[in-house]
């Protein structure tokens, strides 16, 4: 029982202007053209929500487990960790969005963001690796959590390295 899925509004403004673009000057030249407008700090402040949304539903997860193996001792170490850093992880989010006019702060930031992101990764990965060695009878459904964790992962490094490349472009003076 997942949510549904709703794409962020810049992507399909991306998607968008991608395809008028494309329409105009072809296929590979418009998507280039459309790439130059996307805004990389949504990207990658997306990207991150990904990756808390993937661990929340990790905890959702590892808490239903535990109730049905009768392991409920064990659960409030790992979720209390795993919390705390989804809720400063949302707290970066946040502070990010916020702070999004300067572009000083908004680098720092993301800079922050990605810490925290990775350690919330590096954590969540760690337990179901763990959990998946277990020899636990719901295996499926912890590769099916690793694979979506994956996912945003790959997203979020995606996201960075628009971002980066963006702010190398805006240092140098460069024009996409």
């Amino acid at each position: 029982m997942s949510k549904p899925f709703h794409p962020p509004r810049h992507a399909l403004t991306f998607m968008a202007t991608a395809g008028r673009m494309a329409t105009r000057y072809g296929l590979k030249k418009g998507l280039s053209r459309a790439a130059a407008k996307a805004n990389p700090v949504l990207m990658v402040i997306e990207a991150a929500a990904s990756v808390a949304e993937a661990v929340q539903s990790y905890l959702t997860l590892r808490e239903a487990q535990a109730h049905r193996d009768g392991l409920r001792e064990l659960i409030p170490h790992e979720a209390e960790r795993l919390r705390l850093e989804r809720e400063a992880l949302k707290t970066q989010i946040d502070n990010a969005r916020a702070e999004l006019d300067s572009r000083i702060e908004v680098q720092k930031r993301i800079g922050e963001l990605v810490l925290t992101c990775s350690a919330a990764v590096s954590t969540a990965w760690s337990e179901l690796n763990a959990i998946r060695s277990a020899d636990l009878p719901d295996i499926e459904a912890f590769d099916r959590k690793l694979d979506e964790l994956d996912a945003a992962n790959q997203q979020f490094r995606h996201a960075i390295a628009i971002y980066q490349d963006d702010v190398e472009c805006r240092q140098t003076g460069e024009q996409r």
